[in-house]
């Protein structure tokens, strides 16, 4: 274990390291990322900074924050990829730190260093830590109102603050309202309520019913409440004059209520759901989940135990984030982040009391044997076969990925070499070593997931940022339409406005009436849409996209032989 003095800095490091390097060598990904940072480019043009707007639409889905974070990253990196991705990155590290100081002030130094490594580390703080969505700002935003509330708390323990301790508490809830609505503050404000109940105020041994209500007045809802309003209602009410209320009701009623009740576009899911999420986004450090969550809710029953006040804070922040969201209908891996925090303390404390052999609720032996150390020898298995699993992916997936792929199985052989390690530094009683172990092979594994694999998944890939060299702007604004919902990648590296039409006929009409016009069709659309037009349109462009259909642009010849003479070989 470093000095203490070097565990900020370290933490730091390993974040900056996993969510700052390369964070703009590969294209926009998926249709969230390019989603948000057209719409961060279209407020930009119009110089509007209250309603955002995509493809030349009021666009419901999130509010403002997340396009403010990429107007201050596109002042400092310009309108690119960088630009998009490098204030929530900025805030994930941020995040990582924030987990250090819970940890520390829940724990103590040693878990708190753990629990900042294992944030900073885990598989989905170096996919969504890198993304320009809203997932990085909520996590921070409701991490800090953690933090504070953890900061604040009794000697005792007790959830008990100050009246300006929450009102800042409320303040960055009033953040994660600006970053993903209602959630921001009702899901840390039933954690924090929860907590209350669970422990008291005041009290010694198990609560009663008073001292649970009184718990749960300590915790001042009301003040959270209002510094959440102070911050986030001025926009509320500025976008909803802006729009005569239009924003604000699709938002709560499409983007919010109906998520909850109904699954859209296709993302649902059972009540496996988030467990399998955590499972697998946690990795590596989720090689010790279910005995993590077990020894949580053991400690969480016994108030007697000196930890017994700070497992109930962190088990009761993950159960508000996973129980609350595996009720809602629509269902993504993102949705769930917000709980790692809270997570990586539990498991940090798990491991740390492992180490200084201090697991109340394991037993003491089986066999002869440390159950402990089985425990931890089923961990060291998992994540020498979840290695070489992962090794072996990029030749299972066959033509779906670039042989360039195949790279990550050096990170994933590095998985399977700590596991080796760290069960040989257990046997010879060393688990110390074996925690370091871990946390490098951790760093190593998702640091290069992280900064090289986007790289090596997109080596050669013509897709839509290539596109936007070869295509001129359109000549008018309803030039370019598209076949159903374009893609939205397309939309943010064109920069142009493409028209959504309903059907292949109504896109064979749009070109026979305007000779600049263009296309844009999935394949199936465009086979569809060839016996319409006369040979004077030819195929102009084969854009593939990553884990989908190929998008096909159609237009008239003349614009064919201007294009096609550059045009790329369509894979990679």
């Amino acid at each position: 274990m470093p000095p203490e003095r070097f565990h900020g800095p370290i933490v730091a490091a390993i974040a900056a390291v996993v969510l700052l390097v390369n964070i703009g060598g590969v294209a926009l990904h998926d249709e969230d990322e390019p989603r948000n940072a057209a719409c961060s480019r279209a407020m930009a043009a119009r110089g509007d900074w209250v309603v955002p707007s995509f493809n030349g639409q009021m666009r419901l889905d999130k509010p403002a924050l997340v396009n403010w974070l990429h107007l201050a990253g596109y002042a400092v990196a310009g309108p690119n990829e960088t630009g998009a991705r490098l204030g929530g990155a900025i805030l994930s590290v941020g995040t990582c730190l924030l987990t250090w100081a819970i940890g520390r002030r829940l724990h103590g130094a040693a878990v708190g260093f753990l629990a900042g490594c294992a944030m900073a580390s885990a598989a989905w703080t170096g996919i969504a830590g890198r993304a320009a969505t809203p997932d990085a700002p909520l996590t921070f935003f409701t991490t800090l109102a953690l933090a504070l509330f953890v900061d604040g708390i009794g000697g005792a323990g007790r959830p008990t603050i100050s009246r300006r301790r929450a009102i800042a508490i409320g303040a960055a809830c009033g953040g994660a309202l600006l970053t993903k609505g209602p959630i921001g503050l009702l899901f840390p404000l039933a954690a924090l309520v929860g907590c209350g109940l669970l422990l008291g105020a005041g009290t010694s041994g198990r609560p009663g019913v008073r001292d649970r209500l009184a718990g749960v007045v300590a915790i001042r809802p009301g003040w959270i409440v209002a510094g959440a309003l102070v911050v986030a209602a001025p926009w509320y009410v500025w976008v909803s004059l802006r729009t005569d209320g239009a924003w604000l009701k699709g938002f709560l009623l499409i983007h919010n209520l109906r998520r909850f009740t109904q699954p859209m576009e296709g993302h649902s899911g059972s009540w496996l759901y988030y467990p399998a999420v955590v499972a697998v986004t946690f990795f590596p450090w989720s090689i010790v989940l279910a005995a993590t969550l077990s020894r949580a809710c053991v400690l969480s029953w016994r108030p007697a135990d000196h930890r017994h006040a700070a497992t109930v804070i962190s088990t009761v922040w993950v159960a508000t984030w996973v129980l609350a969201l595996s009720a809602a209908a629509t269902k993504l891996p993102g949705y769930v982040w917000p709980a790692f925090p809270a997570l990586a303390v539990l498991t940090a404390a798990f491991l740390h009391d492992w180490s200084q052999d201090d697991l109340p609720g394991f037993g003491r032996r089986a066999e002869g044997a440390l159950l402990p150390d089985r425990t931890m020898a089923v961990a060291w298995t998992i994540l020498l076969v979840g290695g070489l699993g992962i090794a072996v992916a990029p030749w299972l997936a066959g033509d779906r990925l670039p042989d360039t792929a195949r790279w990550l199985a050096v990170p994933a052989l590095a998985c399977t070499a700590g596991a080796g390690a760290a069960w040989w530094w257990q046997r010879r009683g060393r688990r110390d070593r074996s925690l370091a172990t871990l946390a490098l092979t951790a760093a190593a594994f998702t640091g290069f997931v992280a900064t090289a694999g986007p790289t090596a998944v997109q080596s050669g890939a013509a897709g839509p940022r290539h596109l936007a060299t070869l295509l001129a702007p359109p000549a008018t604004d309803d030039a370019w339409v598209s076949v159903g919902t374009v893609p939205a990648s397309v939309v943010f590296y064109t920069g142009a406005t493409i028209r959504e039409v309903e059907s292949v006929a109504a896109a064979a009409d749009h070109l026979r009436r305007h000779p600049a016009g263009m296309v844009f069709a999935a394949r199936d659309n465009a086979r569809d849409l060839a016996p319409l037009l006369g040979p004077d349109h030819v195929v102009v462009h084969r854009v593939p996209l990553p884990f989908a259909d190929e998008l096909v642009v159609v237009a008239r010849r003349a614009s064919a032989e201007t294009i096609a003479a550059c045009e790329p070989p369509s894979q990679p």
